[in-house]
């Protein structure tokens, strides 16, 4: 089983982090679920994610978003999601 491991990262310290459990592999057709329904768990907005993010995650087994990632204003300076397997 694949986890996710979500931070909400406020001056480089986790406010807030949570295990998602996805199940199957991760694939690149697949993230975008997985992110939005890590968001709706943390009730914070869901990013836009495009191919790169994905294919980045699963090269590195992180990725980092950022306030221009998302549409509206965020309360937090990044949401990092790192591979748990």
């Amino acid at each position: 089983m694949t986890k996710i491991w979500a931070k909400i990262m406020v001056n480089h310290r986790v406010k807030k982090s949570l295990v998602h459990n996805c199940g199957a592999q991760v694939t690149e057709e697949t993230f975008y679920d997985n992110v939005r329904e890590i968001c709706e768990s943390l009730k914070i907005s869901t990013p836009v994610v495009i191919k790169t993010y994905a294919e980045n995650f699963l090269e590195f087994n992180t990725f980092k978003f950022k306030q221009r990632d998302f549409l509206e204003e965020i309360p937090f300076d990044f949401l990092v999601l790192e591979n748990g397997d």
